[in-house]
């Protein structure tokens, strides 16, 4: 005999599919998280507490010579060693983003098919703009945190502004893998005024299908790969661009686009369903990092 599905199991499946629906809209809608270095994700998941200590290594960056000075090449000499300072830097995990809505049981049962897709794209689509938002806009800890700032508010990015600062990387000795520049729309048309970005577009098709560079990717310059984002902070007139290396700022998502749902007796029999995710990050390496003033 046939088990037929109760409105308690019913209850548990409907927010899983709903989930992943929201997590794959979340995924396409998102540009900043895949950007930030999230090595120490794994550390900090469900049930792992709040914190991370991620270490840093203050050492001499130069290696020596073993045929140079008193040392004879061939030879066992003694070697010089130097000392690593170890200095830690916290990501704590602390901003929980949601989206939540109701209806009555009565219209929950007499919706179009679709409405369920529909609803779950506004989850997603809100909790990816809220975490850009929250990368961008984070005075201490986000793009919006960078001590380096070149360009001028408002005005077109130039040639030389993007290579001032990939300078500053390059002195920052920076990896040169994993460099990106994250621009407003209008900066984006900025940059299709500097001839080699706008000749470097002619190559080919730019980002996904499926060379994949991600969401958001629009090809790159001087070895940066490119990204354009609606959810940069707001300048006096222009925008806050950035241009950074990966280290930069660390990201970890403890709890990934989640829906859960509830029948509320008590305010009129509405079903209501809440989606949110829970993350944090900390800015590691100013100095891998600019801010780039522009339009």
């Amino acid at each position: 005999m046939a088990t037929n599905m109760t409105g308690t199991t019913m209850a548990n499946w409907l927010p899983e599919q709903w989930s992943s629906l929201a997590s794959i809209t979340y995924r396409s809608n998102t540009v900043l998280p895949a950007l930030m270095d999230r090595r120490w994700e794994p550390e900090i998941g469900v049930g792992r507490g709040d914190t991370v200590n991620i270490p840093l290594f203050s050492q001499n960056n130069s290696a020596r010579n073993r045929g140079a000075g008193t040392g004879t090449f061939g030879e066992a000499t003694a070697l010089t060693f130097d000392a690593a300072t170890e200095q830690q830097i916290q990501l704590v995990v602390n901003k929980l983003g949601y989206k939540g809505f109701s209806m009555p049981v009565e219209m929950s049962l007499q919706t179009m098919p679709n409405y369920q897709s529909l609803l779950t794209d506004g989850i997603g689509k809100a909790l990816a703009l809220f975490t850009d938002s929250e990368l961008a806009n984070d005075t201490t800890n986000g793009l919006d945190a960078f001590t380096s700032v070149l360009g001028v508010d408002n005005v077109d990015v130039t040639d030389d502004v993007v290579l001032s600062a990939i300078a500053v990387l390059d002195n920052a000795i920076a990896d040169y893998e994993s460099r990106y520049l994250v621009v407003s729309p209008s900066t984006y048309i900025s940059l299709l005024k500097i001839e080699r970005y706008a000749n470097s577009l002619y190559g080919g098709s730019v980002g996904n299908l499926d060379g994949s560079k991600g969401t958001g990717y629009v090809g790159s310059i001087y070895n940066v790969d490119v990204y354009k984002s609606s959810n940069l902070q707001d300048g006096t007139a222009g925008k806050k661009n950035a241009l950074f290396q990966k280290e930069a700022i660390a990201f970890a998502e403890q709890q990934s686009v989640k829906i859960v749902n509830d029948l509320n007796i008590e305010d009129g029999l509405l079903e209501q369903y809440v989606g949110y995710n829970v993350f944090g990050h900390v800015m590691v390496k100013d100095g891998f990092g600019n801010e780039v003033a522009g339009k």
